[in-house]
Order: C-alpha cells, then structure tokens, then sequence
C-alpha cells in the first residue's frame, strides 16, 4: 500500500511539473530558513551550558541606587565583596572573581597586546574550564603563573610544547614615579597550563588567565580594599538547596558595615547598593540589562522574535503548498472519482495525498540543506561566529530538521487531503465539482503571506533609517579624525610632557590631550551627586577626568563661561581615593544637564557654589551635553574636572587627509617612550559604528528574512495565477468577442490579484506600528514612525504581485478567443 502511494506521488510530481517545482522551491527556502532559525536558537540556549559542574554557581551583580537618578544596574562589583560573602554568609560555599586587563605580552622580540583575564588562584576550581595540560587545582599557585589555551599557546610557540615556557611583560606602571625606567622593565611569566579554547557559546572571553596576586597584577591595593565602585566580575558557589534570595537578604547586612559612609549621601551601604544572582548558564541572555558586561549580551527579544518569524517564513512556504494543492482540484477531481468508484475509501485518498505532501517536503529537504552548506559563511558573518551543521555529531538536530520537513508536508497537505477526500464521484466525473473549492481559503492564505512580507519589509526600512539617524546624529563634539591612544601608565594629564609634546610637533597632528572622558562605554567612571546648598534636590552625575584642553579638543560647545586651564592653581583636583585628598573652592565644569538638573540656566550656573561629594566646588563654566551613549540614552548630567596627576588616554585630532602616515609616526613615537608596550590606538568613529552594529545585524537579518517572504509568496502567487488564468480562458474569450479590449482584461486579472495585497496592508500596517514603536522607544533619539514606510511597503507588494502575474496576464488577454470557445 505504501508503496502504491509513494509511485503514485513520483507520477503526481512527473506530470505537474510546474506545480511540482514551486512547492519544491517553496519548501526548500522555508526549509533553509527554518534551520538557520534553528542554528540560531540552539547556539543561543546552548551559552555555558557545556561547562560541566555549574549547577549551583552565580553571577554576582551590583545594583547602585544613586540620589536623583534611577537604579543603575552594573555587572561589576567590588573587589571584597565575595570574600566578604563567603566568609560571613553560611550559603555561600565558595567564591572567585574575575577581570579582564588589557597587557602586552613578549615571545622573543614580537609583541602582542592581549585581553588578559585576571583571576583568583581557585579560578578553575569553580569555573572549570577543560585543560589539555596542567593542574587545575594547582596552575595559579605560582606568582609568576599563567595559563593558555590551545589557540595562544599556538601563536606564542608554534608546535612546540609551550608548557613550562616563558613569556614576558612589563610590570604596572599606573603609579611608577619613573615612569621611563618603569616602561622599559620586563618580568618573566612560565606557562603553567593549557585550556581548550573557550567556544563561542561561553559569556567568558580570553586565551590568556594569570593570578590577581600575580607579579604582573594590574588591579592595585587601592581598586583591591575599595568598596566603592566596580572592578571586577564575581562568581559565589551556594550549597545545594540554598535560595539566591536569602543570600541576597544577607549581603544587605555587609553592606551596611563595609560601605564607607559618603558626607553628601547618608545613607547605609545596603540602601545605596544591592547585589543580584544570576545562575552561570542565564548570564547570556539575562545579562542585557547589566551594564558593562563580559561579551555582548543575548538579547530574549531577538531570540523570540527571529523565532517567530522563523515559523512565519515556514507557514508561507506551507500556505504555497495549500494554495496550489486546493487550486489544483479541479484537475484531480475525475481522478479521485474513478479512485472511489473502484472502492477507495476517503482514508485511503487522504493518506495518499498526504503522502504527496511528505515526499515533497523530503525531497526539497535536500536543496534546503544544500542552501544551508552554501550560505552558512553569510549566517556566520551575521553572528559574528562561525556556525556549523555536523550531520553527524548534530544527529539529534538532524532529526529534528526531518520533524520539521514531515510536519511541514503533514501542515500543508491536511486540508487539501480532506477536501479532496470529500469530493462526491457523480459530480467529480460531471466536472462540475471542485471549480471553486477552497477559494475562500486560497484568498486568506495569500492575504497572510503579504502581510508577513509587507510588515517584515516596513520594519527593514524603519531598523536601516534609525540607524542611519543614529550615526549621522550630533553628539554634542567632532568626533571626525579623532583618534584615541590608551595610556597604559605612560600618559598622565600633567605628566609625560615629551610624548605629548613629540607628538605635536608632527604638522599632521592639529592638537593632542589627555583625558578619561572618552566616548563610548564612559559609565565605568565615578558615579557621583550634587546639590545646591540649602536645597533638598540632589542630582545625580557621572564624573569624567580631563585634561584642561580636552574639552576644546574635542570641539564641545561652551554654553556659558569657561573652560578649566592648567595655569589656575583652583582649577585642579585631586581624585586619588585618600582621606587627605580635599578639593574644597576648587572649580569644576557641568553640563547643560546637570545645570537644568540643579534648576538654572548655564548663565545662572557659572559661579555657583555647590556641594559635590563632600566639597563645596565652583562652577567655572558650563559645556554642551555629550550623547556618550549615541542615540540609545539621553545625555546624562556630567561633571568635568582637572587632575594633573590622573593617568588617562591620549586623545589625537589628526589633519584630514593624512592618516596612515600620522598613524606610522604616533606608532614609532610611542615605541620610543614604551619599547615594552603595545600601543593601543583606535578612531572614535569606530567605536560609535560598534553601538550600532547589533541592530544592523538585526536588520540584516529581517531583510534576509523579507526577501525569503517575498520570493515564497511571489512563486505562490506565480502558480495561482498561471491556474486562474487557465481557468478564466473561456470567460475571457467571451468578454474579448463582446469588445473587451486587452487593457481591459489586463486590468481584470491585475484587480483579482490586487485586492488580497490590499487587505493584507490592512492586517500588517496596525501590528508593524505597534511592534516598531515599541522597538524605537528604546531610542532616546529616534525617528518618527511615518506612514511613509507603511505606503512604500504596501505599494512595493502590489508592484510585486503585478510583475508575478503579469506574464499570464497578458498571456490570457493577447489570445484568440476561437481558440478559448472552440469547444462550447
């Protein structure tokens, strides 16, 4: 029986070739689809899930409730607080941190500048990473440890075995009074183990782990007995059955003892700070909200929504298959009449149909795949990992993808089976029975798959001109040929004169500063508040360390005042976390932010005395407000002030026209004050690009997924109108031997097609505005939402539709009625 149907499938399939080959494509490119939406879902899921023995271990997160500002919710902590968390809270069985440090690391006489994770020596104890060689209990004992993994042992070393080898690096020179002879010393680091490469699904980053207690240590004793701020990641080990809850409760209690009292905040440390647990395998996709994470975070919105429009995509390749099998009955209907009257039971025929449905989505199973081979590069690129379909290691995948193919056959062959089944033999063999069977369901499928397409196309247009609008934003400085050097110890803001001055002399080099206030991923800075005496409010500010020239560097507008200069002895401060260090009637500068937040005009502000920390300052001047963030975050309320002996990075207005020779000269100078350091160098225009390359990744993959939409629905449409047109051939000679000229049976056909298209804007238009609303209103700086887009979209559909069932059209009105009527 089996066999029967799958011959009389292949004989279907031979003699509808046309129809044969639209389900086929159909299917294949919602096949595809559906596979990469799955890649894409299980690499998602998958994130630190292979990472054995992590049951039990959490993320620790710190959650600062400033005065005047809204919860700041940050991924790092203080250094002390998960020792303090072991020691003092029964439920917490172990703990270990994290930090990542960027070094320059030696091999003979090449250089590499690495992302350097630092660690505490129990490290692989809890997190525990595979090692090829080595101990894990013992690899960080040594002060002069340091681990590779497979990837940097090979760049390092070749071939060679590089456990027991040595690599070289310079001490931290962050607070060397030579700093000369600090940048030109080198200590000596062994290779103690090797780790596996850690895989792309990991929230971990780094091919190179040293001790925190290390000699090579960059944190220092102050970042180290500070609980101010946040430093590094920390992970607690909690005994089974504990409720992150409770442990959360407890670290209140720490809080209020270890937090240092602030003279411009009262409170206890457990009001101003709170700690939250995320288990290690959640960190990916719950981490979206903590600022200042690992690796970019997942984002649960885009797993669901690429998830959905994955099934979407599947459900038009489907409603193809529904469309034309229904549309088909007609051709069929004497076929299963002579079938009943020879005893075939309605069972019987919709087996068979829906074994014609199984075996087509099978055979296009193997275009599909042969897709996913070809375009797996372009869906890497799109991830930013290369992702890969093993058939034989991903076997239960591989399974399921056939689920997939079977379900999809069974979706679309169900009610063509039925209503096939269903036909009444008399009629069937009169010719009278199947003519306009499931017409009503043909109009309704084609109306969803234009509405899939129509609001998937609206929402590509309205993601690629946000972003767009976000780079060409005004970010409140000229960010053009800005270039920034990291210091690395060797730039401080009133220190190393000679390199800033080298670099001045080069006529391509405009003007040279130094300053921590670089755009971009600034919150990492000094959270701070400020009021005015004698009133309650208090604002809540991010505190940025310049040079007395950077802000005119950069090309910030002053709305009132002036700037700070290097030859006002007030106009220094002094930022070192010391009790002696006071700062009081010294001047500072503010932002039209912080001004309005304080309730005064920038004219109002300069001059005013106000309480900042716990000193009272004098605004010397008030600036334009910095978009730090681009278009996500409105400009934040900002203080400026001026420490010369603050270590920070050299921020370089470069001549336009003139790049890659001012870049070899900046290299070779800076090689010539730190011959054992790395430069680290990168263009503000590149940094900017980055804040935006999620939501163009986003939108490249709605285009992919528009252009799918669109061809599945053009194909299908393609086949419907190729039936309608044969099935209105006798119609139209009719109307042409009454005097109906071709532009008027072309336009018959074209209003057939259009009127679904149509009212598929009316069901996308409503859902795309209110999905794309809500999107941009994560923009503090957004564009409106115009009927432009949905117009643009709706019109492109119809043109779509047209130019699909154009060829028929005029097929049908161009020919000879005689030959149309010859028959009646």
């Amino acid at each position: 029986m089996f066999h029967s149907y799958l011959v009389t499938a292949f004989r279907n399939l031979a003699r509808y070739k046309l129809y044969a080959f639209i389900n086929l494509c159909g299917l294949a490119v919602g096949l595809a689809c559906a596979i990469f939406v799955l890649l894409f879902l299980r690499e998602e899921l998958s994130y630190d899930k292979w990472l054995a023995g992590t049951k039990n271990l959490y993320r620790v997160e710190k959650i600062y409730y400033g005065q005047g500002r809204d919860p700041l919710q940050l991924a790092l902590t203080p250094f002390p607080l998960p020792a303090a968390m072991r020691d003092e809270i029964p439920e917490v069985t172990a703990m270990t941190r994290l930090s990542y440090v960027f070094m320059t690391l030696l091999a003979g006489d090449r250089q590499f500048r690495e992302h350097v994770a630092e660690v505490d020596p129990n490290f692989f104890s809890l997190v525990k990473l595979p090692f090829v060689q080595g101990d894990p209990a013992t690899a960080l004992a040594r002060p002069d440890s340091l681990i590779l993994s497979q990837s940097a042992a090979r760049k390092y070393f070749g071939t060679a075995d590089a456990l027991g080898k040595l690599l070289r690096t310079g001490p931290n020179c962050d607070m060397a009074d030579d700093m000369a002879a600090c940048n030109s010393r080198l200590i000596a680091l062994r290779v103690t183990g090797i780790v596996r490469d850690i895989p792309a699904n990991s929230h971990l980053d780094g091919d190179v782990f040293m001790p925190n207690n290390g000699i090579a240590d960059r944190l220092g004793q102050g970042t180290k007995q500070s609980w101010l701020g946040g430093a590094i990641y920390s992970y607690v080990a909690l005994a089974p059955g504990a409720r992150p809850q409770t442990v959360v409760a407890k670290t209140a209690r720490i809080l209020d003892r270890a937090v240092p009292a602030d003279l411009g905040d009262p409170r206890k440390g457990g009001q101003r700070y709170a700690i939250h647990l995320t288990p290690f395998t959640a960190v990916h996709l719950a981490s979206g909200r903590w600022m200042i994470n690992e690796k970019p975070p997942g984002n649960p919105a885009t797993l669901y929504g690429v998830g959905v429009v994955g099934v979407l995509v599947l459900f038009l390749a489907c409603f193809n298959f529904t469309n034309l099998s229904t549309a088909r009955a007609l051709r069929r209907a004497r076929e299963i009449a002579l079938r009943k009257t020879h005893g075939a039971r309605r069972g019987q025929l919709v087996a068979q149909f829906l074994a014609e449905a199984v075996v087509i989505a099978l055979l296009s199973l193997i275009p599909a795949l042969a897709l996913v081979e070809i375009l797996q590069p372009l869906f890497g690129r799109l991830l930013q990992h290369p992702v890969v379909l093993h058939y034989v290691r991903d076997w239960p995948l591989l399974l399921a993808i056939v689920a997939i193919a079977i379900g999809a056959g069974l979706m679309g062959g169900l009610y063509p089976a039925l209503m096939l089944s269903g036909f009444r033999p008399i009629g069937a063999l009169r010719g009278n029975a199947a003519g306009q069977s499931g017409g009503k369901l043909r109009s309704v499928l084609v109306v969803l798959q234009f509405a899939v397409s129509i609001g998937l196309g609206i929402a590509v247009m309205v993601v690629f001109d946000q972003v767009n609008f976000a780079r060409r934003l005004d970010v409140g400085f000229a960010r053009d040929n800005l270039l920034v050097v990291s210091g690395s110890g060797l730039l401080t803001l009133g220190g190393n004169e000679s390199f800033i001055q080298n670099l001045r002399a080069n006529p391509a080099i405009l003007d040279v500063s130094v300053t921590d206030a670089v755009p971009y991923g600034a919150y990492s800075m000094g959270l701070t508040s400020a009021q005015l005496p004698g009133r309650p409010g208090v604002v809540a500010l991010i505190r940025f360390i310049v040079g007395a020239d950077a802000l005119q560097l950069m090309g910030v507008r002053l709305e009132a005042g002036r700037f700070l200069s290097d030859k006002r002895a007030q106009d220094a401060f002094d930022t070192a976390i010391r009790p002696t260090a006071t700062n009081t009637d010294h001047n500072v500068l503010i932002n039209a932010a912080a001004a309005s937040g304080l309730g005064l005009t920038p004219q109002q502000a300069v001059g005013k005395s106000i309480l900042f920390g716990s000193n009272h300052v004098t605004i010397a001047g008030v600036v334009g407000n910095i978009k730090f963030d681009g278009a996500r975050e409105p400009a934040k309320a900002s203080v400026y002030v001026y420490d010369p002996h603050y270590p920070g990075s050299a921020m370089i207005r470069i001549r336009p026209g003139a790049r890659p020779q001012t870049l070899a000269f900046i290299d070779r100078t800076w090689h010539r004050f730190a011959p054992t350091k790395a430069i680290n160098r990168y263009f503000l225009d590149d940094n900017y690009a980055a804040l935006y390359r999620a939501d163009e990744r986003q939108g490249e993959m709605f285009a992919a997924f528009v252009g799918v939409a669109i061809f599945i629905s053009a194909i299908g449409l393609f086949g419907l109108a190729a039936l309608a047109a044969g099935q209105r051939i006798r119609e139209i000679g009719i109307r042409k031997l009454f005097g109906a000229g071709t532009f008027q049976i072309l336009r018959l056909l074209l209003i057939q097609f259009s009127a679904p298209v149509l009212l598929a804007n009316l069901i996308a238009w409503p859902l795309a505005w209110y999905c794309l609303d809500r999107w941009l209103k994560g923009f503090a700086y957004r564009i409106d939402l115009s009927p432009l887009y949905f117009i643009e979209a709706g019109v492109a559909a119809l043109l779509i539709a047209w130019a699909t069932v154009l060829s028929h059209a005029v097929r049908v009105a161009n020919a000879n009625p005689i030959h149309a009527l010859r028959h009646e």
